[in-house]
């Protein structure tokens, strides 16, 4: 039964959510002045809906719908339902609308962090993958996880799951313990988060597992592709070094023992052939040390984003990158829809496990627009060159989705179409990039052999006249 209010004539309402929302406009009065005030000294709960800001209809959706147990939305409301023994005076939009997102850390802890759990990503996703096997099972949390910890071999696997036992048998949640490990991406956090607060982290977590292995087939497919020519480029390297180092300099003396005029390709081999010979035991590993430096600058600097701009334009390679992106795009944003995140967490938490910088950047805009309470179909409208990013097909099956009120299901539809297609560029990667490989070492082994043998056909060209 819910709590009958104290002052009926003004309308305070601490009952049910859904028998306020049913109840005649009539029943419904202003609250006091002495109640409002009161509300207004009320410390702020942040929230992704604030007083400036109106919830996109996809939002609204997510929250006004009763809960289903297979649909993505109602989710909230569970979690905003009051346990017994809780404290009537919390309001159902305090409950339902928490952050979702992984508290803000400080960044030293989270390299740190980092550090200590580097080569943990398959055994993160088999913990997600074991932990939701087990809760699902109906075995206890605490149980999972020590099952979980006297299965695991490495020493860093076994620290994390302690570290994760120790903060679970202490009293916190657990979506806290996974937060301080700092390990876990914040689409993570928030998914096992929205769980225990609904009271579905068996369901959630099955959700998880579905997501984790998805976008780890996804990005293994993008290395698999990198490997093939990164490993050619490297031998090509090697063996002009080599030839640099200890062929060409025992030629270069019989070409200018010649006395001929020599052709320019001759020439820029003699100098390419000098340099190595006079200065290349510090040439070597400069070169070397100089790629090495190029790539970590690519990777963790600004220049990330030029280096991914690079990448995307390559044939085969820039599709297959793209093509795995918006893949991950529904996925992510599909499966925390799914699991109950509100619509702005969601987008936040996809915004900053996104690597790519342009996709990360029109995510932000996105979430911008979508929390002024623009629809989808307005803020990729807003957002220029978002047909770039997000081809107008997505663009319209995500502002469809959004006006039915299935944009979980249709996002991760989206996600299967598009796996399917960087499944398929993958597998023709090879057949793209072998012709482009052979052409450019074609002509660089061409240039050496026309750079040698034009002079001799000069010299025996002389002697014949």
């Amino acid at each position: 039964m819910p709590k009958k209010s104290e002052s009926p004539a003004h309308g305070i309402w601490d009952g049910n959510l859904d028998e306020l929302l049913a109840a005649p406009e009539h029943s419904l009065q202003p609250a006091p002045v002495a109640a409002v005030q009161s509300v207004k000294n009320k410390p702020r709960v942040d929230s992704p809906i604030t007083k400036k800001e109106t919830a996109s209809p996809a939002l609204l959706t997510m929250v006004t719908q009763p809960s289903s147990s297979k649909s993505n939305v109602g989710a909230p409301l569970q979690a905003a339902a009051p346990e017994s023994g809780t404290s009537q005076s919390q309001s159902a939009s305090e409950v339902s609308f928490k952050p979702m997102i992984r508290l803000q850390k400080s960044g030293l802890k989270d390299l740190l962090g980092s550090i200590k759990t580097i080569g943990l990503g398959r055994e993160k996703t088999a913990l997600i993958q074991n932990l939701a096997t087990m809760l699902d099972a109906g075995l206890p949390l605490v149980d999972s996880l020590k099952t979980l910890q006297a299965d695991t071999r490495s020493r860093a696997g076994r620290n994390l799951l302690q570290g994760i036992v120790d903060l679970v048998e202490s009293g916190s949640p657990l979506w806290r313990a996974f937060d301080d490990q700092h390990c876990f991406s914040p689409d993570v956090i928030a998914l096992v988060r929205v769980g225990e607060e609904a009271g579905s982290l068996a369901q959630n977590m099955g959700y998880l597992a579905q997501q984790q292995e998805k976008d780890q087939a996804l990005r293994s497919k993008v290395k698999m592709a990198m490997i093939y020519p990164t490993i050619v480029l490297t031998i090509m390297f090697i063996i002009v070094m080599g030839l640099g180092l200890f062929v060409l300099p025992n030629l270069i003396g019989v070409l200018t023992s010649l006395n001929v005029p020599l052709p320019l390709v001759t020439r820029m081999v003699i100098a390419f052939t000098n340099f190595f010979s006079t200065h290349g035991p510090i040439a070597v590993p400069v070169m070397i040390a100089t790629i090495v430096v190029m790539i970590i600058l690519g990777k963790f600097t600004r220049l990330k984003g030029a280096a991914q701009w690079v990448m995307f334009q390559i044939p085969g390679i820039g599709r297959l990158a793209r093509e795995a992106t918006i893949a991950r795009f529904g996925v992510i944003l599909g499966g925390l829809l799914q699991a109950g995140v509100p619509l702005v967490d969601a987008l936040r938490s996809l915004a900053e496990v996104t690597s790519v910088v342009s996709y990360r950047a029109f995510y932000l805009s996105l979430l911008e627009h979508v929390s002024l309470g623009d629809s989808f179909g307005k803020s990729f409208v807003a957002i220029r060159g978002s047909a770039t990013l997000l081809p107008i097909t997505v663009q319209q099956l995500v502002t469809t989705g959004e006006r039915s009120g299935s944009l979980a299901k249709i996002l991760l539809k989206i996600a299967d179409i598009y796996e399917k297609k960087a499944n398929d560029t993958a597998q023709k990667l090879p057949v793209i990039l072998e012709p482009m490989l052979l052409l450019f070492i074609g002509a660089l082994v061409g240039t050496i052999a026309i750079a040698i043998i034009v002079p001799i056909y000069s010299i025996v060209g002389n002697v014949a006249q």
